[in-house]
């Protein structure tokens, strides 16, 4: 039997952190817990992480980068229309792929496991989705609003979709998508 390579360990790590912190939540995921999961011992944790902390915020750092690579493949889309609705189907599409992750990061970001520096590494991720948000209202494709009400109206209902589904354990329902997507865009469009 061939022994894992140290990213074949460190992938099984994370996505054992993942499934005991979505399972048993963020305080409760023990490192006993965690080192089951990932059918290793605790000391092996130990070798790639020096507390829970660092294994928590190593964990989000990972999928929070995973996530925004997905959604910012929107802008590589021609149009500011079809690189917002992109963004929806993209949130979407990792959702299904990694219900856990994207649970994950909802448990991880409301329970503030980043340090202020770690904060840091993540604001610029989301200045390009802000960047591309401002795109659409300085091309006239959205109404002019300021850029925090055009995210909140965007983000907002895209994510809200996402962890319904992710927390039923479903798919998200294509017609609510669609239905949801259709009145906010015609909402926020330039008339």
């Amino acid at each position: 039997m061939t022994r894992a390579t140290k990213k074949e360990m460190l992938e099984r790590i994370v996505d054992a952190v993942v499934r005991v912190a979505v399972d048993k939540g963020i305080g409760a995921a023990g490192m006993a817990d965690i080192a089951k999961a990932a059918k290793v011992s605790a000391g092996t944790l130990y070798l790639h992480f020096d507390t829970k902390g660092d294994m928590l915020q190593a964990t989000y750092l990972r999928i929070k980068q995973d996530f925004h690579a997905r959604l910012m493949q929107a802008a590589e889309a021609d149009g500011s229309e079809v690189v917002i609705r992109a963004m929806w189907e993209n949130t979407l599409t990792f959702l299904q792929e990694r219900p856990d992750h994207f649970l994950f990061l909802e448990y991880a970001g409301a329970a503030q496991v980043l340090t202020p520096d770690q904060k840091a590494l993540v604001a610029p991720l989301q200045a390009e989705v802000n960047a591309l948000i401002q795109t659409a209202i300085d091309d006239g494709t959205l109404d002019d609003m300021p850029l925090g009400v055009a995210v909140n109206l965007l983000i907002g209902p895209a994510m809200h979709l996402a962890r319904k589904a992710a927390m039923a354990g479903t798919p998200p329902n294509r017609k609510e998508v669609d239905q949801t997507f259709a009145r906010l865009w015609a909402c926020l469009r330039t008339h």
